[in-house]
C-alpha cells in the first residue's frame, strides 16, 4: 500500500474531511503551518491526532501529522521555497478518493525583486534604554560664524 493510500484510510477512519496547512517560503527554507482540520459533522478546527503510522526501516515510529507536513512540502509543482519563494495554502480531503488523498494547491509564487511588504516593515524602537529618562531629549547644537576662504 503506497503512503498516500495508507493516510486516505487512516484519515476517513478518523472521520477527518479536510485539512487546511498554510505555506510560505523564501530564501532556502520554507514553513508549513497546519491551520485546521475539520472532522465529518463538527465544523470547529481541531488539532490532528498525533498518532504512529508505521516503523521505517531504520525503527523510527514515524506519526501521522510528520508524514502529512512531509506530503504537504512536496505539494506545490513549484519551488515555493527557494529564492523568492511563494506561499498560499494546501488542502486535504480524503474522502474525494475512496484510494488515496485529494490534495489541492492554491499557491502564489514570487517574482524576482518581490519582497511583499519589505518596505513598511521599519523598525521603530519605542521602548527606552533601561535607566533613561522616558522626558523630551535635549540636543546642545553649536554653530560656528566665520569666513569661508576661496
Amino acid at each position: 500500500m503506497e503512503m498516500a493510500e495508507r493516510l486516505g484510510a487512516i484519515l476517513r477512519a478518523l472521520q477527518i474531511t479536510e485539512i487546511e496547512y498554510s505555506l510560505s517560503g523564501g530564501g532556502d527554507s520554507g514553513e508549513t503551518t497546519l491551520e485546521r482540520v475539520t472532522y465529518s459533522g463538527d465544523p470547529l478546527a481541531h488539532d490532528l491526532p498525533d498518532i504512529p503510522i508505521f516503523i521505517s526501516d531504520r525503527g523510527e515510529i514515524r506519526h501521522l501529522p510528520e508524514l502529512l507536513e512531509n506530503i504537504v512540502a512536496d505539494a506545490p509543482e513549484g519551488d515555493w521555497v527557494n529564492n523568492e519563494g511563494g506561499y498560499g495554502t494546501v488542502y486535504i480531503r480524503p474522502f474525494e478518493d475512496e484510494e488515496g488523498l485529494t490534495i489541492e494547491c492554491d499557491m502564489s509564487y514570487r517574482e524576482d525583486g518581490d519582497y511583499g511588504d519589505d518596505d513598511e516593515d521599519e523598525f521603530v524602537d519605542d521602548d527606552p534604554i533601561d535607566g533613561e529618562d522616558d522626558g523630551p531629549l535635549a540636543l546642545a547644537v553649536e554653530v560656528l560664524v566665520g569666513e569661508v576662504a576661496p
